[in-house]
């Protein structure tokens, strides 16, 4: 049996699917990839979720609910991320596999049809808009979802390096949006990014389970026949490839613990045939439980509460996250980058066995959970060819100590932000 099977459906519309008839359920999304920016990403952002709330066929909440009890309890979630300089625009539905059902029936093919009477057929007023009160109600959803963001601490101080570090940069941009531009959306802009998400954004439909990948074509097939495409391929990340100085950005709020932030620039582009090695260099670095930081920074010097690394490949960037109080992260910073000077020097032989064990581990568990076999395709909607976790596994084995090595000399720190508490008078 193949590990999956990827089509294309139209032009920028692809689906990956992957049979499994081991797990309990089956899982399918859409994804919409389009371009990220200040300006439409709240507007995008509102417009996912609406999508995900009702349709024509379930006007409210009250009737989908309905529906998906009567799909054995299937359950639908909207999410919205960002990838380099795209937004990614995802609903998916989890249902029952089809073994479990009573007569016979495809719980999974019906879960899939009812996600495009969603997409395709969305809830509407006479005047051919989304209704005042779908809009309303979703604005509310998603301005406390931003504001629970700016509460959790760990994750403001992330986006707000992110601001700092590509200031200038699409990648600047939250991708759920701004509190103030979310409640200022017309219902006209509403419309007019639907119609753009359908026309031009490139579209990955993914399934992971027992149904049958010719069904799901066509279904598929179907549903886009309605649609004109316009698609043009998103432009390729113009990224920075090296930091000249050192930024160090400083804010305080009423906090019991500091955050501090550290981004570094990669010198190496997004398809770069090294891009695993770095992956794997970033696990050495900060990943896993033997990495440089987390038993130096952490373990042996106290200096973190928490001290993590990880590599954003379509940014080309390594951001490092620590828990720390503020008399200790200048302390935290300076052995941060004698750790990357001890990956530059050679000295990791233990830490690239450990990586080298932990990270196949990872890969292979992929199999084990039908939610991650889903994530594991979806984030390479944007990559030139799709590769499954066993492939990834066997090119990971073939990564040397040097190319490891070479990585750590790529690294050039951009920005620091310090989250600190405020002084007291």
């Amino acid at each position: 049996m193949k590990e999956f099977e990827k089509r294309e459906i139209k032009n920028g519309v692809s689906l990956v699917a992957v049979p499994a008839s081991r797990f309990k359920t089956n899982e399918v999304s859409v994804s919409f990839a389009t371009k990220l920016s200040e300006k439409t990403a709240s507007v995008n952002s509102l417009l996912i979720n609406l999508l995900a709330s009702c349709s024509e066929a379930y006007p409210d909440m009250l009737s989908l609910n309905r529906k998906l009890e009567m799909l054995y309890g299937a359950g639908i979630v909207s999410t919205v991320t960002k990838e380099g300089d795209c937004q990614l625009l995802t609903v998916y539905i989890s249902s029952l596999d089809d073994r479990f059902a009573l007569d016979n029936e495809s719980i999974s093919l019906e879960c899939l049809k009812l996600l495009t009477e969603l997409i395709f057929r969305p809830h509407f007023g006479a005047d051919g808009n989304f209704t005042d009160g779908d809009i309303e109600r979703e604005k509310r959803i998603l301005c406390e979802k931003i504001e629970r963001e700016k509460n959790e601490k760990r994750l403001y101080a992330l986006r707000r390096l992110e601001e700092e570090m590509f200031s200038g940069e699409a990648y600047s941009a939250n991708a759920l949006g701004k509190t103030e531009l979310v409640k200022a959306v017309t219902k006209e802009q509403l419309k007019t990014a639907y119609n753009d998400l359908l026309k031009s954004s490139r579209i990955q439909v993914t399934s992971v389970g027992a149904a049958d990948i010719d069904e799901i074509a066509g279904i598929i097939q179907s549903a886009f026949d309605k649609v004109e495409r316009q698609y043009a391929e998103i432009e390729k990340v113009k990224l920075i490839p090296y930091a000249d100085k050192v930024k160090t950005v400083e804010e305080r709020q009423e906090i019991k613990q500091g955050k501090l932030v550290l981004g570094f620039r990669v010198n190496m582009e997004c398809d770069d045939e090294n891009k695993d090695a770095m992956r794997m260099f970033s696990d050495i670095f900060g990943g896993g439980p033997y990495s440089k930081l987390f038993m130096n920074v952490r373990e042996k010097l106290s200096l973190c509460y928490y001290c993590s690394a990880r590599y954003y490949k379509n940014n080309n960037c390594i951001i490092i996250q620590c828990g720390c109080e503020e008399e200790n992260m200048d302390k935290a910073v300076d052995e941060i980058l004698n750790q990357l000077e001890e990956i530059k020097n050679g000295s990791f032989e233990y830490e690239f066995k450990s990586s080298l064990s932990g990270m196949c581990d990872s890969f292979v568990s992929v199999y084990d959970d039908s939610t991650l076999l889903l994530s594991w395709y979806l984030r390479q909607i944007f990559d030139n060819e799709t590769v499954a976790p066993d492939s990834a596994v066997e090119a990971f084995r073939n990564i040397k100590f040097d190319d490891v090595k070479k990585c750590a000399s790529l690294l050039s720190l951009d920005t620091v932000y310090k989250l600190m508490a405020k002084e007291e008078k």
